[in-house]
């Protein structure tokens, strides 16, 4: 059973005279598996966040329809199946981020009890445990997107819809990010996320949909669209100049053209992080 379905949604923006200014939709058909991570690409104006505010009840689609576990968006059976972290997180300036999340979990119908309990573990692994009695408005773009998806986890909801969630922090934090989304799908939970940075969507998704002014254009897991036909790579170690070179040149022998030939880079997200080292308290 899909967890997330979109079918045929369209949806247009019009003007105060009625007049149509934008397709937002055309016609977007996908299908999200339980436990999946997907990702919705495409650049500004694709179309990612109206669908996003289509599947948890913000907007009503012209056509077509979305379903939650089988459920109408803005039902009460949606809403308590789904987190929503949108691209900018709304919070109260004068709570604490402690009070903030205890009032997040109080309206997702948590017991007092359970809201504290929750509060203080989300806090811990979000890394925010020392700012808990700290007051929101004080808070760096970055803690404040750490906070949101704090919130965001406070009812344990089964469908996780995340619009750039990295957005404002610094590589660790991406990397705990990331590292989060892929324990959440561990346990079985169905996450959608979009992102600008391409790296942490091909590190943490199963599948992506591409999409631009409304329409899908390709979808698919990242080994179908992203393997290269007709290019083998090989990596050995250790780095035995001898043993490569033999290679290489059996490689010629074959007729087989090598293109490149190498000690590999790093990514620059794992030198920084090699750099800077590790977040206080990590092992």
């Amino acid at each position: 059973m899909a967890a997330v379905v979109l079918d045929n949604l369209t949806k247009t923006f019009r003007d105060f005279l009625g007049r149509r200014r934008v397709r937002a939709l055309d016609g977007l058909c996908l299908s999200v598996h339980k436990g999946e991570v997907f990702g919705l690409l495409g650049p500004n104006g694709s179309g990612k966040s109206t669908a996003f505010k289509i599947c948890v009840g913000l907007l009503r689609p012209d056509a077509g329809q979305a379903r939650i576990l089988d459920h109408a968006p803005g039902s009460l059976a949606a809403r308590m199946a789904t987190g929503y972290l949108p691209e900018e997180s709304t919070l109260l300036p004068h709570l604490t981020a402690r009070e903030t999340l205890r009032l997040l979990g109080a309206l997702s119908g948590l017991t007092r009890q359970e809201c504290a309990r929750r509060a203080d573990a989300l806090l811990e692994r979000l890394g925010l445990k020392e700012a808990g009695a700290r007051r929101v408005k004080g808070f760096s773009k970055g803690m404040q997107r750490r906070l949101g998806v704090a919130g965001v986890l406070m009812a344990d909801p089964q469908v996780f819809i995340l619009d750039e969630p990295t957005s404002g922090l610094d590589p660790l934090g991406a990397r705990d990010m990331k590292q989060l989304i892929l324990e959440l799908a561990g346990k079985g939970k169905t996450i959608i996320i979009s992102s600008h940075l391409l790296g942490e969507i091909e590190n943490v998704c199963h599948r992506v949909a591409f999409l631009n002014q409304g329409r899908l254009l390709r979808q698919g897991t990242l080994d179908e669209l992203l393997r290269e036909q007709g290019v083998h790579e090989l990596r050995v170690s250790p780095a035995d100049p001898g043993a490569v070179a033999a290679l290489e040149n059996l490689a010629r022998e074959r007729g087989l053209r090598i293109e490149k030939s190498g000690v590999p880079l790093k990514t620059l997200e794992s030198f920084y992080v090699d750099v800077l080292g590790k977040r206080a308290g990590e092992p």
